[in-house]
């Protein structure tokens, strides 16, 4: 039958030979439904519909956000199964009213507040079905019907002004594009089924006992010992997301960046690089010095810039015997220094009788015969009745300072300068000139102190000298002993006591340096694999105290074995987590099925990463404590499963012992480390660095003692 004369067809009641399901249809004349007639709507009423419709639509537009608020939670979108009735615009035969999918009689689906204002492009079936006219499911025909006529009218009024009522009030499911003249809506739009299958994704969720380190060594579980118990447990394990190990690391990459920019790269390679220049000395001529600076294969800055940065570095976190010794002597021997002055007066240095030349210097000395300046006055209105009571000074001259021509701080009772040069302060305003009588005073000062190398070294010379070792030159002082050197070379916060080093903080800091390009690359590769994975299992706090407390461990035992190189990189956090992942394999011992060999294929790993560390330039101190307290803290914090009442009580037992022990093991490491310090030990370097060649460990061969220039 054609569409144009579906006004003429009508449902016909089921007679006696039909089946249960069939539907017939008719065609009649246009007097048996002249009760009700169907009657397509006037033009000008559809035009009236449409402006009020459009009227209506840029109301609620302008209102905005207002309007919006109003609404509340009584406005939503259709639901999705709302949107999927479609009534055919034919009825097939052979089928009964029954069949026809009946719309849901709630009053939200029919609410003309369509919560979005674009819907995402559809496919074409999409298009198809919403063509289809949508038709609502009529009730079951009762069969004790008064008259045929009248249930037949019933049923297409009633068809009808469902029908009339669901195209008014619900929204057809046209497709509108996502773009508005060629540019991307932006706002109360959809959200996409692929977006929200992405937010709920969570198949790579991390599986206990296996991680990525499981998949790769193929561990297999055992499915008779996962009980309903154990798969408890297991689905009440949290999910985490890695936050620590990408903060980490991000600050780790910024860091290295930051201090590569400023400090610049050292020279690359295994040995020393050897450096030749033509530079001024205090004789006020022109000599050729050679410098040897160590390498950095890691390919990135000095170490004395990474010294300086925060590194690994046990003479700026302690008061080391040894390097205090060596800056005493040096003391000793400038108490016995004077101001060597040239004849004509064109230059003058302060340093030793054997180092001034006779010839064209004098070496102004202060002594019995010369005396210096009177030192301190035992009753100053005795003075003039007394001359004898008055001291002359016997330390000295100072070249560029004296006490009587010091302003700030001056030498006046109570507060004279002792006769020790060594103490005296930095003259911070003086009212010397060239016109002073005294040479020592009018001679132009061509050396200050410049403090060399990374172990306290003080040398007084020219600051083109200075500036070629890439020392710290001190145009302020006059001698060695108004200057630290080793606040110099540690950098950062200064020393509360200048004597006294304490900078204990660098157990942390130097977790987040590296020692360059090389290194860092190592280390993301590590973290974003290894850590991450097991992040997801343990959660950013856990993970934070392991890999944290693992590298400071690591870096404390390296301070105590290897106290005079300077170390960064977090070592000792990763075998930290290696040893996370020996503790996984215990833990879920009895769900593996060859757990030896899974412990095995670990071990092997963790013992060619050790047999590395006895190469130079890695620290295996810092990888074998790092290991063990990662162990015993990965035992104590990192969730566990228990196969039954009696494995539950040992594991917990087993986290006590292995907390107490922790605690107990770095206790022990603080007092070895500032009570009872390790400063002469014959085979604690084999441990670092092993030697296979005659120079394979030159670098961690250091002598501190200090040599004569």
């Amino acid at each position: 039958m054609r569409s144009k004369d579906w006004h003429l067809s009508h449902l016909q009641p089921l007679r006696a030979d039909d089946t249960q399901d069939a539907v017939v249809r008719r065609t009649v004349s246009a007097r048996e439904t002249a009760t009700e007639p169907f009657h397509r709507d006037p033009v000008y009423k559809m035009t009236w519909d449409g402006l009020a419709f459009l009227t209506t639509e840029v109301r609620k537009r302008l209102s905005g956000s207002a309007q919006l608020a109003r609404r509340g939670s009584l406005r939503r979108s259709f639901m999705p199964s709302a949107e999927d009735v479609n009534i055919p615009e034919a009825v097939p035969e052979g089928s009964s009213l029954g069949s026809i999918p009946q719309m849901p009689a709630s009053a939200d689906v029919l609410v003309d507040d369509v919560f979005f204002d674009n819907t995402p492009s559809a496919t074409p079936s999409v298009l198809a079905a919403a063509a289809a006219p949508v038709w609502p499911t009529p009730r079951t025909p009762v069969d004790t019907a008064p008259h045929p006529a009248m249930h037949r009218t019933a049923a297409v009024t009633s068809m009808q002004a469902q029908r009339k009522e669901s195209n008014r009030w619900k929204r057809p499911a046209s497709v509108h594009e996502d773009t508005t003249d060629g540019r991307l809506s932006v706002g109360m739009n959809r959200i996409g089924d692929k977006v929200l299958d992405w937010c709920l994704e969570n198949s790579n969720r991390r599986q206990y006992g296996m991680g990525l380190v499981g998949k790769v060594l193929q561990r297999s579980f055992r499915r008779d010992r996962i009980t309903h118990d154990v798969r408890q447990q297991l689905d009440d394990i949290e999910d985490h997301r890695p936050y620590f190990t990408y903060w980490v690391t991000t600050v780790q990459v910024l860091i290295t960046i930051i201090s590569l920019a400023v400090y610049g790269f050292g020279p690359v390679g295994f040995h020393k690089t050897q450096r030749t220049s033509l530079v001024m000395v205090t004789t006020l001529t022109l000599q050729q010095v050679d410098f040897y600076e160590p390498d950095n294969f890691w390919i990135g800055p000095r170490a004395a810039d990474l010294v300086h940065l925060g590194a690994k570095f046990t003479p700026c976190m302690r008061r080391d015997r040894r390097i205090h010794d060596s800056i005493a002597k040096d003391r000793r021997k400038e108490r016995n220094t004077a101001c060597c002055v040239r004849n004509d007066r064109s230059g003058c240095v302060q340093t030793s009788r054997d180092k001034c030349s006779e010839v064209i210097s004098t070496w102004r000395k202060w002594n019995v015969s010369q005396p210096g300046p009177p030192r301190w006055v035992a009753d100053p209105s005795a003075v003039g009745q007394d001359r004898g009571m008055t001291q002359r000074r016997l330390s000295g001259s100072v070249c560029g300072q004296d006490p009587r021509y010091c302003e700030e701080p001056a030498s006046v009772f109570p507060f004279e300068w002792p006769d020790d040069i060594t103490k005296w302060p930095v003259c911070r305003r003086s009212h010397a000139s060239r016109k002073v009588p005294d040479a020592h005073m009018s001679c132009e000062v061509v050396g200050r102190p410049c403090c060399i190398g990374v172990y306290g070294e003080c040398h007084i010379t020219t600051r083109d000298y200075c500036d070629f070792v890439g020392g710290f030159f001190h145009e302020e002082a006059a001698l060695c002993s108004q200057v630290s050197c080793l606040n110099d070379v540690c950098g950062m916060i200064p020393f509360v006591n200048p004597e006294v080093p304490d900078q204990f903080y660098r157990l942390w800091t130097s977790l987040f340096l590296h020692a360059g390009i090389f290194h860092l690359s190592i280390t993301v590769i590590v973290q974003l694999f290894v850590m991450r994975d097991l992040e997801k299992l343990a959660g950013p706090v856990r993970t934070a105290v392991i890999y944290m407390c693992s590298g400071v461990a690591g870096n404390l035992a390296s301070a105590i074995f290897v106290p005079y190189r300077a170390e960064v990189g977090p070592a000792g956090s990763q075998f930290g987590l290696l040893a996370c992942l020996f503790v996984e394999v215990i833990h879920c011992w009895q769900m593996l099925k060859r757990p030896s060999a899974a412990l095995l294929k670990l071990g092997t790993g963790a013992a060619v990463l050790f047999l590395l560390g006895l190469l130079p330039w890695v620290d295996n101190y810092a990888h074998v404590f790092g290991f063990v307290f990662g162990f015993l803290l990965s035992y104590a914090l990192l969730p566990y499963v228990s196969f039954g009442s009696y494995d539950r009580t040992a594991k917990v037992a087993l986290i006590w012992a292995c907390l107490i022990v922790s605690v107990a093991l770095f206790v022990g490491l603080v007092l070895l480390f500032y009570v009872h310090p390790i400063y002469e030990c014959s085979f604690c370097h084999y441990l670092n660095c092993l030697p296979l060649t005659r120079d394979l460990c030159d670098s961690h061969r250091i002598n501190i003692t200090r040599q004569d220039t």
